[in-house]
């Protein structure tokens, strides 16, 4: 009778817990010494998702656009993962991530940038989620890890919470990246609007590779020719930070293969205005791992 009621007990307090970390705005979630993970609270609602036919640089994949119901809030990373907290992971875990264990010949290491060349390679031993290329502080978005990878971390930061750590949906991600907006960007349809708003590639970055900008460049240096620490931009308006530009982020979405693919989001420092739109849609294989590949955590209660 007695273990019956210490259990009953402890499934209360437990769900009260639950409950009063998922009736806040804001949430942080500390996994070490360093830098807790912050989280928003995405509340319920809808939002028309994918491209508009107008969308010249959208893909087919994108369209038509559809009325979609986000039926659950859920809490989302303020930032995508940086440094630091995959760093806590490892050294809890002792994980090593696939740019360091994958041994067949073609897809040793991860993508970097090789300084003497003046060009982006991949895959090579040396680039890791510790060394891209270019030198990074703990408050630098992680990349360089795949999917198993961002999996991998959500599992461990699971066990930090009694709320669930996945990754986001494609229409959750979407939903946030919005933020009640309609256009192109969440700054409008000019690319010019995301100046201060995310580390796209721009002007910096074509002059660090010794190219020629062109209509794939944003028409302004953000002060970043790779990656930025996180937060460095001006949030959404919702309050996340680096939803565009920066690095990818990955989404639990698959694409029926073979081989089967998954979804990446939100473009990065060093691709294309396409892909820094609000309804583009990358994908990769789970395996996948480029100095551009990083990810933010959803909490759901």
């Amino acid at each position: 009778m007695l273990k019956l009621l210490i259990h009953s007990i402890c499934l209360v307090l437990c769900s009260m817990k639950v409950w009063a970390e998922a009736t806040t705005n804001q949430f942080s979630l500390r996994v070490g010494a360093g830098q807790p993970v912050e989280f928003i609270w995405i509340k319920p609602g809808q939002f028309v998702m994918g491209a508009p036919a107008s969308d010249k640089l959208a893909e087919a994949e994108e369209k038509p656009q559809s009325l979609v119901q986000i039926e659950h809030g859920f809490y989302l990373g303020r930032t995508t993962v940086t440094v630091e907290q995959f760093r806590q992971f490892v050294l809890e875990t002792g994980y090593k991530t696939d740019a360091e264990t994958d041994q067949r010949p073609r897809y040793q290491g991860g993508h970097g940038y090789n300084a003497t060349r003046r060009r982006f390679e991949g895959y090579f031993p040396p680039y890791t989620w510790r060394n891209p290329g270019w030198p990074m502080t703990d408050t630098f978005p992680v990349g360089n890890v795949s999917w198993n990878d961002a999996v991998a971390f959500c599992k461990w930061l699971g066990t930090k919470t009694t709320m669930k750590a996945r990754l986001p949906s494609e229409a959750e991600w979407e939903y946030a990246c919005r933020a009640g907006t309609t256009n192109t960007f969440f700054t409008g349809d000019d690319p010019a609007s995301l100046r201060g708003y995310a580390n796209v590639p721009d002007l910096s970055l074509r002059a660090q590779l010794g190219e020629p900008a062109d209509a794939s460049t944003f028409p302004f240096d953000d002060g970043y020719p790779f990656t930025a620490p996180v937060g460095s931009f001006k949030p959404n308006p919702w309050g996340l930070y680096d939803m565009i530009g920066n690095v990818f982020q990955w989404c639990a979405d698959e694409i029926p293969g073979p081989p089967p693919k998954r979804i990446l989001r939100g473009g990065c420092y060093n691709q294309n205005i396409e892909l820094c739109r609000c309804a583009a849609r990358g994908f990769a294989a789970p395996w996948g791992r480029y100095s551009y590949t990083g990810f933010r955590v959803v909490l759901a209660p």
